[in-house]
């Protein structure tokens, strides 16, 4: 069996151009996979299968258009496309697939969301309109990985052909102590210090201005790791004196064998979204694979995680509070941290490793 897949490719710097690597690498074990960033519909057509991977920026877009000329099964990394659809389309086509999406009656707010979308990084409703009927509604089958994704799919395009796989972790490297130690003291950590991380790509969603508030509450010493890149310089420079805090630790964009030892020396992970596009996000599943403690904001993209091996907050008006009484419990019990550690590596490690969730992708696609 013949299979394309159609998605970013490393080297672009996202997510998903390393996650289409690694699900290329074990469907080969039983089929023949060729991977595209874009390719034409005679190409397409000859194959016996179509992946797409779809997500919420522009680097999909080779892959948006496939999916909606060539059907195939479609894997949501976002289950809204709203900001994706802004970066393509001018303010008529944007206000056709708005309505197209979500009805003929609402043309008058697409044009309020259109003139309005320099807020849209940030905007709940942005997030509220998912804009992705079209490539859903065109599928053979569409791939979510939490129940969050699949109510938006669903109502996005009621009727379309569904299904849940779990995001896949690898399974983790191992380090020694002492390299662990090295590692910290290189970054200059002391021993004694709590490590808090934030990694990936940073934009507001990413809530990162209100963790570096909270973090101001924590009584014990702290470092916080920001890794990655920001999605503008502007909004790096909008979190101001902040990031200069010589307890920050600020490292760019770094490779993924890279990230898992920076990872591997962080107590705990904070990985807020809000609002969401119901994502899950591949960095904490790295670190829950790594048995570390994660903190989220509380939503249905984390349902199926069983009771105590999470931390979860709010979003909204009590978002820093409760974050920053978390983090301090945390900080300064270090019990609870292994405990939740182990109980969510448990978890992922028996429903998300690679080898639990190839099969069903291979069901997926009918090989």
């Amino acid at each position: 069996m013949r299979i394309a897949q159609v998605s970013p490719l490393p080297p672009s710097r996202t997510g998903v151009a390393e996650f289409a690597t690694r699900i290329e690498r074990e469907l080969a074990k039983h089929a023949e996979v060729e991977s595209f960033t874009e390719a034409e519909r005679s190409r397409l057509r000859e194959f016996d299968a179509r992946l797409y991977q779809i997500g919420n920026n522009p680097l999909h877009e080779g892959a948006y258009r496939a999916a909606t000329e060539v059907p195939g099964v479609v894997e949501l990394h976002d289950a809204v496309l709203h900001h994706f659809q802004l970066g393509r389309l001018g303010p008529e086509s944007y206000v056709r697939e708005f309505c197209h999406c979500h009805g003929d009656w609402l043309a008058d707010l697409a044009k309020q969301l259109w003139k309005a979308r320099g807020s849209s990084a940030s905007e709940a409703m942005y997030f509220r309109y998912s804009m992705s009927r079209r490539v859903v509604e065109s599928a053979d089958r569409v791939i979510v990985h939490n129940p969050a994704a699949l109510d938006m799919a669903r109502e996005s395009a009621p009727g379309a052909n569904l299904v849940e796989i779990p995001h896949y972790v690898e399974t983790p490297p191992a380090y020694s102590p002492e390299q662990l130690v090295a590692t910290r003291l290189r970054l200059g950590i002391p021993r004694s210090l709590v490590v808090f991380g934030c990694f990936g790509f940073h934009r507001p969603t990413k809530r990162l201005r209100s963790v570096l508030r909270a973090l101001r509450a924590v009584t014990r010493g702290w470092r916080l790791l920001v890794v990655g890149e920001f999605v503008s310089p502007d909004f790096e420079e909008a979190l101001g004196g902040m990031l200069t805090d010589d307890r920050v630790v600020r490292i760019p964009y770094v490779s993924d064998e890279e990230l898992w030892e920076l990872a591997a020396i962080t107590d705990v992970c904070v990985n807020l979204r809000w609002p969401t596009a119901g994502e899950t996000s591949g960095i904490a599943m790295k670190l829950l694979a790594l048995s570390k403690p994660v903190v989220v904001t509380r939503g249905p993209e984390w349902d199926r995680f069983p009771p105590g091996s999470l931390a979860g907050v709010d979003p909204g008006e009590v978002e820093e509070e409760m974050l920053a009484e978390c983090l301090e419990r945390l900080a300064g019990d270090e019990e609870l941290r292994r405990a939740m550690g182990e109980a969510a590596g448990m978890h992922v490690r028996a429903h998300h490793a690679i080898e639990a969730v190839a099969p069903r992708y291979l069901s997926a696609l009918g090989v």
